[in-house]
């Protein structure tokens, strides 16, 4: 009886870190001050971003998204793996891309920056498995 409590209230706590981690990285939930959602479905999450000067993101993911910037600024995308990007934008700005992998997003600029985000749920990032030799 022991062992069985023990057993499911490990497979319990494990579930909780893997449904942890896979919401936490949801740009919704880890930021909730800069987002506004416009609207949420089964398929998509529209949602209207506003970073200020200097802030930053904590770490998180998308799935395969469209862009369009309803301000000018410059962002800083720090990725993961020590990559970096910078992007200046100008209202009416667009883009799509496929899903993202791990990074922080900074508004590198001294004006706030807001876009429009549309993430498509159905194309969730994935980390890619390590391949064995």
């Amino acid at each position: 009886m022991k062992k069985n409590l023990s057993l499911i209230t490990g497979g319990a706590f494990i579930l909780f870190l893997f449904t942890f981690n896979a919401t936490a990285q949801e740009w919704k939930n880890v930021n909730p001050k800069m987002n506004h959602v416009l609207a949420d479905t089964t398929f998509l999450r529209a949602t209207e971003i506003t970073l200020e000067p200097g802030e930053k993101s904590d770490m998180h993911t998308h799935p395969a998204h469209f862009f369009y910037a309803l301000t000018s600024g410059k962002l800083m995308i720090h990725y993961q793996d020590g990559k970096e990007e910078s992007f200046v934008l100008e209202p009416g700005m667009a883009g799509v891309s496929a899903p993202e992998r791990p990074h922080i997003t900074e508004n590198a600029g001294p004006v706030a920056v807001k876009f429009l985000l549309v993430e498509l749920k159905e194309h969730p990032y994935v980390a890619a498995k390590n391949k064995k030799k």
